[in-house]
């Protein structure tokens, strides 16, 4: 095979995966599950992108749709505050750790820490 022939097939695979991944995508989805139905205030962002603040009433649900890096270096992170408690973090979409794993992320915000719906399960982890 030419190197010509090389280039050409390596740019239409290259661009039938971008055409696959801007498609289907992923999605996030934040979800206010505070026991007590404080309101939740979160900001969400990337490197490239911020999502702006938001305010989540009790069992409120903020969710974006975005489409992964061919990288593999796609990071969205989050900072949650409600009430008297102090500002802290999570990373919610790591492309590395998720990709498989949710193709749409449900994460449901809790006093203690955060939980993500995983087939049929929820997996927990507390705040930093």
């Amino acid at each position: 095979m030419s190197a010509f022939s090389k280039s050409v097939l390596f740019l239409s695979m290259l661009t039938v995966l971008s055409w696959n991944s801007s498609v289907l995508g992923e999605i996030v989805s934040i979800r206010n599950t505070m026991k007590g139905k404080e309101t939740l205030n979160l900001h969400c962002k990337s490197k490239d992108d911020d999502l702006g603040q938001h305010v989540l009433q009790f069992n409120q649900t903020f969710q974006w749709k975005f489409n992964p890096s061919v990288f593999a270096d796609t990071l969205f992170f989050c900072s949650f505050q409600w009430g008297n408690s102090a500002l802290v973090r999570y990373d919610v979409y790591v492309e590395d750790r998720d990709e498989g794993i949710c193709k749409v992320c449900l994460w449901y915000v809790k006093e203690d820490g955060l939980c993500r719906q995983e087939s049929n399960h929820l997996s927990c982890y507390k705040w930093n």
